[in-house]
Formats: C-alpha cells, structure tokens, sequence
C-alpha cells in the first residue's frame, strides 16, 4: 500500500464500515518499525470519527477544528 492508493475500510468501527477513502501518508508508529499505519481521507467524513485535529487553527476553548484525515491501522484497510 502507498499514498494515493484507494482503499476500503474492512475494520470493525460501525462508523468507517464500508467507507472507501484515499490513503494520504504511511507512517510507523515506532520509530525502527515498518510502516503499520495510515492517515487516510474518506470524502464526507472531515469533521466525524477519529479525524486528527489541525494543529495550526486556533479556535475557541472546546473547540477543535479537524483535518479530514483519519488514522488506521493497515490491517483496517483493503487496497481497491
């Protein structure tokens, strides 16, 4: 799997199930390990889920803007 790759989510979080979104970055969660996770975006999800928030929005105290792109593992996802 690699950026820009179409992916669909096969996990088991109700909210993603059957969702297909475009897979963004590949990164590890450790730092000598082989990549094992995704930040990917599902159109129609930006706001929703495990969206990661904006780190350079300021926004009022309680509230986060989000980024629309989701973390998931790779066994979460199936390549299209």
């Amino acid at each position: 799997m690699k950026a820009g790759d179409m992916v669909r989510f096969v996990g088991h979080a109700n909210f993603y199930k059957g969702r297909i979104g475009v897979v963004c970055k590949i990164y590890g969660t450790s730092l000598h390990a082989a990549p094992d996770s995704a930040l990917v975006y599902f159109a129609g999800a930006e706001r929703q889920g495990r969206a990661t928030p904006l780190k350079s929005v300021h926004r009022p105290a309680g509230r986060h803007a989000k980024s629309g792109l989701h973390p998931m593992a790779l066994d979460e996802l199936k390549k299209i």
